[in-house]
């Protein structure tokens, strides 16, 4: 009798560890981009307008923000890239873990900073040119998708000189 209420004992305490990622649905990878306070994830359309935006360094950077949902969050491995949508020539190239937080939609992540891409200083003219975010992330499961978006620098501040090669 000792060992039936011990064998109980350690089923009820197993249960009680159950793998948060064990009933996770198929990997999904969406691509966003976020408002000017980096503070939102905004769907935008296959080949819709972001705006360049001036960082720190003195580069211009686009936005880019991604919600995940089938992953084990919170940190995902991730490769994102910005490539000409016609030449597939690399423009700018990201890779590492991130870490991502909980987003209003149940059972989806966001990423807990949305990244600046930097595009410019170029040797090459990129305003108003097809570009394409092309990003991979994979978990600590190996749960991996792949999202590709297409997109347009624009210049809205009017002070984009480094975006114009000499």
């Amino acid at each position: 009798m000792r060992e039936r209420v011990s064998l109980a004992a350690l089923v009820v305490l197993l249960g009680g560890c159950a793998d948060p990622c064990a009933d996770l649905g198929p990997p999904t990878l969406t691509l966003g981009t976020t408002n000017a306070e980096a503070t939102t994830f905004d769907l935008f359309d296959d080949g819709g307008e972001l705006p360049l935006s001036t960082g720190p360094q003195i580069g211009m950077h686009v936005w880019l923000n991604l919600r995940v949902a089938g992953f084990c969050p919170p940190e995902i491995e991730v490769d994102r890239r910005v490539v000409d949508d016609e030449t597939e020539a690399l423009i700018e190239i990201q890779r590492g873990p991130l870490d991502f937080v909980e987003d209003t939609e149940p059972g989806t992540w966001v990423l807990d900073r949305p990244l600046t891409m930097i595009i410019c200083p170029t040797d090459r003219a990129i305003i108003g040119e097809h570009l394409r975010f092309a990003v991979r992330a994979e978990d600590s499961r190996g749960r991996v998708d792949i999202a590709m978006k297409p997109f347009v620098p624009v210049c809205v501040s009017g002070t984009c000189e480094l975006c114009v090669p000499p």
